[in-house]
């Protein structure tokens, strides 16, 4: 099992619009092959920062979302929220 970590920095005032454009496109990530768990977190210290974290089968899964048709539509919906590109990683457990 892999995590993606995706934090995403907000334009100021954008906050809500971000969080309601994301509910509206969240389906996309929940529903991927290979996806088993989405979260998005809001920042208590930095309201205009949030993390999003998707458990994957694997790297390979979350890639191959990124090349289908959906993900256009994530990326069309949270975009214009956004005040720079998001810092996307991918951890795994410590055994």
């Amino acid at each position: 099992m892999v995590r993606e970590i995706a934090i995403f920095k907000i334009r100021e005032g954008s906050e809500e619009a971000f969080v309601e454009a994301y509910n509206g496109v969240s389906d996309v990530l929940e529903q991927a092959e290979g996806s088993h768990g989405v979260t998005l977190h809001r920042g208590v210290e930095n309201p205009d920062t949030f993390t999003l974290i998707v458990e994957w089968d694997s790297v390979e899964s979350h890639t191959s979302l990124t090349q289908q048709p959906e993900f256009e539509k994530f990326g069309e919906a949270v975009t214009p929220y956004l005040a720079g590109a998001p810092d996307v990683r991918h951890v795994e457990p410590v055994e």
